[in-house]
């Protein structure tokens, strides 16, 4: 099997444009990862493209049985930077149409927020996440990444995403929210069920309502502890917070908080775990990047973030009639924004399908664009920095002991499961 096929991106598909159901959940783990030979026909042969598939109205918009595909890289960056045009409010982030009561929830986080809703309540936390204020983080990210390094180092062996990839992540979201070291664990269950929920291997018998029941639940008493004793963490920024005079809702509250729990552990881990698996796969790179760790690890952390990309797409829905390439698209039209094709559009990466760890420019889009750019961005970089610069340092062989076993579903590109072996480091370090 070539480079190029083992990432799902070579060899014919026998598919024309629109055949393809990129809301099957099935379809990462059949793949190997995103469809990327599929995408590349469509980026090529109808950028802007239907696909039909079973929906239900959403009560808000008439809305047609099906979405449209945008792969083009510069397409994706255009509906991402006119939300005035584009919701994310009418029908939510995600492709399949919610109940009533569901989609108001969703409007309650700021995933699910436009315009001048969205820029207000971000206002609130945003402070958290500036570069500086991150920056001031790396001592404290540095010894959590040693700590969790330390309890593997010498057993030679590990499943990866549990002991390593989502340990850091996990550690410090629930620093930045006020959780308590001991209920990390609950944290990584529930965000683990709610991501998910089309795997059976991830879900404990609960439905995902019951899930959201229990970390409301928990989001009640911690927000009470909060409004006693108020202190520097999001959860006290949000509870003590205004917009336009008032309070911020419970209900609100509730939702930023299962936002920030999941959405701040899930996708740095999968990046975290998806370079491991590439440096696995590909020696010569890895290589490499050891030779020049400090020059070219920033640089192979992104070309990571493009290549496997932990979000696959986002959604927005059409606000009125409008065109994108001379494609009509009317009023309550979803769109599936495809983030793992317009980070391999050819108009944009020279040989876009080879992981190139030295790359640069690289304009990828794993962060999002326009108003809805991943708040927590500086903080997965530099996470990101701190765990793999410990993990080339001290277990410089580290490598795959067996295949990543892929989540089924089909927002995020999530490894379960990846069973590491290395070299055990000395008792004497």
């Amino acid at each position: 099997m070539t480079e190029r096929q083992r990432d799902g991106s070579d060899g014919p598909t026998g598919l024309r444009p629109g055949e393809l159901d990129l809301s099957d959940p099935e379809l990462v783990v059949r793949h190997g990862g995103p469809p990327h030979a599929y995408l590349r026909r469509l980026r090529r042969e109808s950028p802007v493209c239907w696909h039909e598939a079973p929906a239900e109205p959403s009560g808000v918009l008439p809305v047609r049985t099906g979405y449209w595909v945008v792969s083009k890289h510069a397409d994706v960056v255009h509906v991402s930077r006119h939300p005035r045009l584009f919701s994310s409010a009418l029908g939510s982030h995600l492709i399949g149409d919610m109940p009533p009561d569901d989609l108001a929830g969703m409007r309650t986080q700021l995933i699910g927020m436009d315009p001048p809703q969205h820029v207000k309540y971000r206002r609130l936390v945003q402070r958290g996440f500036t570069p500086r204020r991150v920056s001031r983080l790396e001592p404290r990210i540095a010894e959590h990444a040693r700590r969790i390094v330390d309890a593997v180092a010498r057993r030679g062996e590990c499943e990866f995403v549990e002991a390593l990839a989502s340990e850091l992540p996990l550690t410090l979201i629930c620093e930045l929210i006020g959780v308590p070291h001991e209920d990390r664990k609950k944290i990584f269950d529930w965000s683990n069920q709610l991501v998910g929920a089309d795997d059976p291997d991830l879900q404990s018998g609960g439905e995902a309502r019951h899930v959201l029941a229990q970390m409301w639940m928990y989001s009640n008493e911690l927000a009470e502890r909060k409004r006693a004793a108020p202190d520097d963490t999001l959860m006290s920024q949000y509870v003590h917070g205004e917009v336009d005079g008032e309070k911020i809702s419970t209900v609100e509250i509730n939702h930023f908080f299962v936002l920030l729990a999941v959405a701040g552990n899930e996708t740095t881990r999968n990046a975290t775990s998806h370079f491991v698996r590439l440096m696995s796969e590909h020696p010569d790179r890895l290589a490499r990047l050891r030779a020049d760790l400090e020059g070219l690890l920033p640089r192979a952390i992104e070309e990571a973030l493009r290549f496997s990309p932990p979000v696959m797409y986002f959604r927005r829905t059409a606000v009125e009639d409008t065109e994108i390439r001379g494609t009509r698209i009317r009023a309550g039209d979803k769109l599936y924004l495809s983030y793992a094709s317009a980070n391999r559009d050819e108009d944009v990466f020279e040989d876009p399908d080879r992981f190139d760890i030295a790359r640069d420019p690289n304009d990828h889009l794993s962060f999002g664009i326009g108003e809805h750019f991943c708040l927590g961005a500086s903080l997965a970089r530099m996470q990101l920095r701190c765990i793999l610069r410990e993990l080339l340092t001290r277990l410089p062989d580290l490598a795959l002991e067996g295949p990543a076993s892929l989540q089924r579903g089909t927002l995020i590109h999530g490894v379960k499961r990846m069973p590491v072996r290395f070299t055990p480091e000395p008792r004497s370090r």
